[in-house]
């Protein structure tokens, strides 16, 4: 027992103190690193305070190498893995973007003249073509396929339209020898018409 202790209790009982508070006394013990040690080791309580302590000693830790340490490490580390570009490195990148800037132009290039000599031999308007290009050959060459089949949809209601216009149904009018619609002239054609009518 510590000597201090024993100096309260045996003032206590030579005083006459109650034997509740002189009980009290017994049960009390002295604060010293053993003690503590013990009741941060043992209690729940001081289980609980002592993790919390290290936890927050840790965020802490870690709070402090995010500011003042990690920063250099990341460059370092950026550094090592991405060295920093020579004049000649430079100059070497630009270079291949500019040679892969080339090459796509080249290559739409080439896909726009076979896509005009495609549309050109399907008799599809070519001043559109450029806008049914893909990013492959295979792609434009469904996108003409497209055109085609949408203009030549819009060709054929146009004409049978003209026809119902016109008053014929596509089978000619008159005797035989008449001389074909397209293969006259303006004047031809609108002094035939004008006879029809009377």
């Amino acid at each position: 027992m510590d000597p201090k202790m024993k100096e309260i209790l045996d003032f206590l009982k030579a005083n006459n103190a109650s034997a509740e508070l002189i009980s009290a006394a017994e049960s009390l013990k002295a604060v010293n690193l053993d003690s503590v040690k013990e009741f941060l080791e043992k209690d729940e309580a001081g289980r609980k305070y002592l993790q919390s302590q290290k936890d927050a000693a840790v965020t802490k830790g870690i709070e402090t190498w995010k500011e003042k340490t990690m920063p250099e490490v990341l460059e370092e580390e950026i550094k090592k893995r991405f060295p920093e570009e020579t004049p000649e490195q430079k100059r070497i990148r630009e270079l291949e973007l500019k040679q892969k800037k080339l090459d796509e132009e080249i290559k739409r290039k080439d896909l726009l003249n076979k896509a005009m000599g495609i549309a050109t031999e399907k008799k599809l308007p070519v001043k559109i073509i450029d806008k049914f290009l893909g990013e492959d050959e295979e792609t434009t060459l469904a996108n003409i396929d497209l055109l085609e089949s949408v203009y030549s949809e819009a060709v054929k209601n146009a004409v049978e339209e003209r026809f119902k216009e016109g008053g014929r149904d596509g089978a000619g009018s008159g005797g035989g020898n008449e001389k074909p619609l397209d293969k006259m002239s303006d004047e031809e054609y609108f002094a035939t018409r004008l006879e029809n009518k009377n």
